[in-house]
Formats: structure tokens, sequence, C-alpha cells
């Protein structure tokens, strides 16, 4: 009755004991679970046996590597010996996630070991076991299978010994403000100030390239290396170094040079930027640049350009050629596509170059801009009406260019005027020689030099063609009351030497040929215009334009043409300016070639007194001297002059 009563559900535990002989679900379902149960065990078992036996057979160092671990912190990656180290991808692989997430310990106990070092250097955390532990201490660079780090800067052996030259010369308080005042004077004054305070920044600027430019013995060239900071960083972290004591000062000092030369050039050269970082960026790209001819032109000036580039390579001038202009408004694309069309030509537009905001740079001013901005190092500028009788290249083999780096041209001797008193207002102490030799010295002449032709080496006269650059921009015009630097010369062409004499920079030199004219020979009165009988036959022969015959008999004999001509040292022609015309300023009408048949050199060594050129009507400059300075033109220059010509109608210089 009993077991009638009993419900047939299993009661928990707790709930008492069960009748004897009746049976209980929970006592099932353990006698179920105990088979299965040997089961897993008899399969865990059996796995083990395999594993043991791979590793004990197959992978001997894997028992080692385990021991070895209970020894190894457990942040520390162990890799076992040379021989099981895994490869640099697969390296990359494994610390993928480290690189990602990081580490709360740094990134020093996160680097794998090698041979019981890091990759840095350091001893492992096994070795160095129980040592006290050392400051913090930045870690070195890493390095590859080459032991060449990734980012590894190459070592600066005389850094301390420059950043000490460059401290010496960082100026104190009362200097720099006097250094970065604006210059308030005009004239002769203002031109003394600024070459004062261009042979300091010259100063300055030497020092600050010397620890930033590096040139590259291999490649041969010269690139900007920017990261002072970091290697005086690691020079103090080499205990040796005296620089792990005071690298915040001198940091301090740094930034304080940094700041002050860059102001410095603001106030003195502000135009060569946006266009260009810093003045160490632009000549940096000059010491290998090699060499080339710089030429100026508008549209007015094209078509002469097309006959003058033509007769360089018609003598064999291959150098590349640059020709610079003022924006869309001086040059045209018709005339750029013409001239570009020209073997080895290139046309780049200057304005885009050049800040000259609060002036404009227009006219003969943009000749040292020209050449500053082009990509040569060393430049042969040209007047767009200049032409060579030999090849211009010759310039560059120069005995006193290759000693110096820049040659000038000597202008006629020509209107006597002494500028001592001027000069001794403006220039450095002592006076030097080249200023003394001049004729504004002396007194023999107001013109000392001509720009048609200047050949720089901008490595070598980099600060001195910037101020020049100056004195043909800001200072170049009167300017709130204050005197031009136009006022006080003729134009551009004096800028380059007394801009070189007031930087400092006295290393240049005036070429050795005498000056000179071109064109037929008088020995009557000297007229007032040549060649007034010339056929209107533009193609005419020269020989056959003179207005007179000279007379054998004749002390003297006179020359009247517009043309400058510069001889070679050997006294035969070498270039002139003025071009072919006998007036190239009069209407495309009235055009007509000057009659080209003999050549007379300036007397030397005369007196002040004698006066053998005199300026007449239509820039036409007559030059009288006796026989011995006169001679004809070889059949050669003929046949240039004749090919000159022909081109010059061609491209319709006479329309």
């Amino acid at each position: 009755m009993t077991s009638s009563i009993l419900p047939k559900t299993a009661l928990g535990p707790k709930e008492g004991r069960l009748p004897p002989g009746l049976f209980s679900p929970i006592s099932s379902d353990r006698r179920r679970r105990f088979p299965s149960r040997r089961k897993h065990i008899f399969v865990f078992g059996a796995v083990l046996v395999v594993f043991l036996i791979y590793s004990t057979c197959f992978q001997p160092n894997m028992l080692a590597r385990f021991e070895a671990l209970q020894e190894v912190p457990r942040k520390v990656p162990f890799q076992s010996n040379l021989k099981d180290r895994v490869s640099p991808e697969g390296a990359d692989q494994q610390q993928g996630w480290r690189t990602r997430f990081g580490s709360r310990q740094g990134s020093d106990s996160q680097k794998p070991i090698l041979d019981g070092t890091t990759k840095d250097g350091e001893k492992s955390a096994a070795e160095g076991a129980g040592k006290q532990s050392t400051p913090y201490r930045r870690p070195k660079e890493q390095t590859g299978r080459d032991g060449q780090g990734s980012n590894r800067r190459p070592a600066r052996p005389d850094l301390e010994a420059d950043l000490g030259a460059l401290f010496a010369l960082l100026p104190d308080e009362t200097n720099m403000r006097e250094f970065l005042r604006p210059i308030e004077d005009g004239g002769p004054e203002r031109m003394k100030e600024l070459g004062l305070r261009t042979r300091a920044y010259q100063k300055y600027l030497n020092a600050w390239e010397k620890l930033h430019l590096v040139d590259d013995e291999t490649s041969g060239e010269v690139y900007v290396r920017d990261d002072l900071i970091q290697s005086l960083r690691d020079m103090a972290d080499n205990e040796s170094s005296g620089l792990s004591s005071s690298l915040t000062s001198t940091i301090h000092n740094y930034d304080a040079f940094r700041t002050f030369l860059v102001k410095f050039a603001e106030i003195l050269f502000p135009f060569t930027s946006p266009y260009f970082a810093d003045h160490m960026t632009l000549h940096a790209q000059f010491k290998n640049a090699g060499r080339g001819i710089v030429l100026t032109a508008g549209d007015e000036q094209a078509k002469y350009l097309l006959t003058t580039i033509y007769a360089l390579r018609e003598i064999g001038c291959d150098l590349p050629i640059e020709i610079m202009y003022l924006g869309e408004q001086d040059l045209g694309e018709d005339h750029r596509f013409e001239l570009e069309s020209l073997p080895g030509v290139t046309t780049r537009d200057l304005s885009q170059m050049v800040d000259d905001n609060g002036w404009r740079l227009a006219g003969w001013a943009i000749k040292p801009f020209a050449m500053m901005m082009s990509s040569f190092r060393e430049v042969i500028f040209i007047d767009a009406d200049s032409f060579f009788f030999r090849n211009p290249v010759k310039l560059f083999d120069d005995p006193d260019y290759k000693k110096t780096g820049a040659l000038f041209f000597r202008d006629r001797t020509i209107l006597p005027e002494s500028k001592r008193k001027w000069l001794l207002q403006i220039l450095p102490r002592p006076i030097h020689r080249l200023a003394k030799e001049s004729g504004w010295w002396t007194g023999a002449s107001g013109h000392h030099q001509e720009s048609g032709v200047v050949v720089v080496d901008k490595w070598k006269h980099f600060v001195a063609m910037l101020l020049i650059c100056r004195f043909n921009g800001s200072d170049r015009d009167q300017r709130d009351g204050r005197m031009g630097v136009y006022e006080m010369m003729h134009g551009d062409k004096e800028t380059f030497w007394i801009g070189f004499l007031l930087a400092g920079d006295n290393s240049f030199a005036f070429h050795k040929g005498a000056v000179g004219s071109i064109g037929v020979i008088e020995s009557s009165k000297p007229t007032t215009e040549a060649g007034d009988d010339e056929s209107p036959d533009k193609d005419k022969d020269s020989s056959a334009a003179a207005t007179s015959k000279p007379d054998p008999s004749a002390s003297t004999y006179t020359m009247c043409s517009p043309q400058l001509l510069h001889l070679d040292t050997d006294g035969t022609p070498l270039w002139f300016n003025g071009w072919l015309l006998v007036n190239k300023y009069v209407d495309h009408s009235k055009r007509r070639f000057a009659p080209m048949t003999a050549y007379m050199r300036e007397p030397q060594n005369k007196a002040i007194d004698d006066e053998f050129w005199k300026l007449t009507t239509d820039n036409m400059c007559c030059l009288t001297a006796e026989p011995s300075y006169k001679s004809d033109l070889t059949e050669h220059d003929l046949g240039l002059l004749k090919m000159m010509r022909h081109r010059a109608t061609e491209v319709g210089i006479m329309e």
C-alpha cells in the first residue's frame, strides 16, 4: 500500500532516503555517466601520450623552452638560439599586436632577445636579474641585419665645435636689436648700413650652413640636414659627451640663433620668400647646378632673342638657356612658344619667384634677379641686344674667372667724374684695391662697368648677389623722401661691383680685354650719324656701306657707332651690344642695319683730360684714336655679321 502511495518521481537527497528496493532516477543517471567519463579520460590520455612522443622525438628543444620559460619574465618573448630564429617577416607578425595595442610596461620590455641581449644592445632580464635598475635612458636606434639602423643618423664628429662657433657669433640683446631695427636713412648712409648688415649676415649664414649643409661625397650632392636637436639628444645619451649636462641650454641657444637668423633674413632680403623656404635652401640647390645662359625679354625684345640665340647656336654654344620674363603681360604665350622652339631654351616667369610687395620689379632691375633665380650655379647673363663673335663658353675658362668666380666688363672711359668722396662714404675700411683702380676713384670716368654681359658663380657669391638684388629692388628708387640707389649711379650696371665690395666680397675681376667701337673708319670730322649713304637694301654687304674712305696719311681716325665692342685678351672682337641697327629706337620703317667693316679699341693709359670719346645724338658715340688702334674685321667676322643680319630679317625685325 505504501508503494502505491509514493510518487514515481525522485526526490532530492534532502527529502530523505527512499525505501529499499525503490528505483531512483538520479542513481540511474550516475550509472550512465561513469562509462562516458572513462571514455574521455582515455582520449585525453592518448592525446597526451602522442604529444609527449612528438615532443621527445621531433622537437627536442620543446622541453627546454618550457624550462627556460620558468626563468624568463612572462612579458619577454623568448627566442631560442640563432638557428631557431624566425624570419623578420614572421617576427613582425608575432609582434604586430604589441605594436597595435602597446604595453603597460613600456616598449623596452617588449623587444625580442637575441643571444641574451635585446635588439637595442641591452642585456636580457635573465642576465640582469638581481641587479639594481638604472635610471631611464632613451634607447638607441634599432639596427637591421647589416648593422645600419633604418632611422640611424649619420655621425657628426664636428658638431660640438660647430655649435661652439655658432654660439660665439650669437649677438647680445643690444646688437640684436640694432641688426633687426628698420633702416630709416636714405642715400649713401642707407647703402653703408646695408653693407654693414650684409657682411654680418654673411658670417651668420656661413656658420648656420656649416651646421646644416651636408656634402655627400658619394653622390656629390648637397642637402639640408635639419635634425640637429635629435643629434644633440643622441650626443647627450653618450656619457663621454660634454652635452649631457647642458642639453637644455644648448637647445635654447640653438633656437635663439635660429629665430634671430630668420628675422635678420626677413629684414635684409625678404624677396626670395615664399618661393624658397629660406636662403640656405636657395643656396644649397646651386652647388651642383651646372652652367647656363640667362636672358631677359618682353614682347618688344622677343625678336632680338630669336636672332641672338640663333647666332649663339651657330657659333657652337650649346649651353642651356633660361629666358626670364615678368608675367603674361610682359612676354606673351605666342612669343614664349616661339622662343622655346629653339634648342635648349626654357622661359620662366620671374614674377612668380620674386616677392616685390611694396615695390615693383621692372626694366633694367630684372637682371640680377634673373641671374639669382635661374637654375644654374655658374651664369652668363647676356643682354637681349648683345652678339658674340666667339663662343661665350670660353669666359668660364678665363684665368681671372677661375680664380675669383666673378667676371665683369668695363664700360667706355667717358664723361670724366670723380666719385671718390662718395665711395669713401659707403665702402668698408680699408678701401680695397679694386675700388681705387676704378674710374670713379681716379675721376677718369663716371661709367665703370658695362652689364651687357655678367659672369658669376652664385655658389661662391651668394650673399653678394642678394645685396645686388636689393639695390635693384626695394632700394632702387626714391621712397618716402629717401634717395634711391639709381639716383646715385647709372642704372643697374654699377650695382654689381659696388654690391660686391659692400658685401665684403672682393673676389671679382674685370675682363682684361680692351673696350672699343665697331663700325666704319673715318678720317674726316665725325658726324652725328653713321651710315647715311647706306643702301636701303637690307641684305647688302656692310663693306659697301662706309660713308667715306679713310685717309692713309691721317694722324687720327674716328669711328662713330652706337655699338660698344669688347675685345678678347688677344685683341680680337669678342662681343658687342647695341644690336645691329643704326638706331634701334626708331620706327620700323626707318630702321637700317649699321655698317660694320672695322673696329677700333680705346686708348689706354691716357691722361684724364684726354677725351677720346664723344657722345652725340641718338646714342651715337664717336671714338678718335691713332691709326695703331684700328683694325679691319676678318672675313670670318664679316660672315658672322651677315648671318646675324639675315636672321634678323627672317624673324621680321625690319618690318
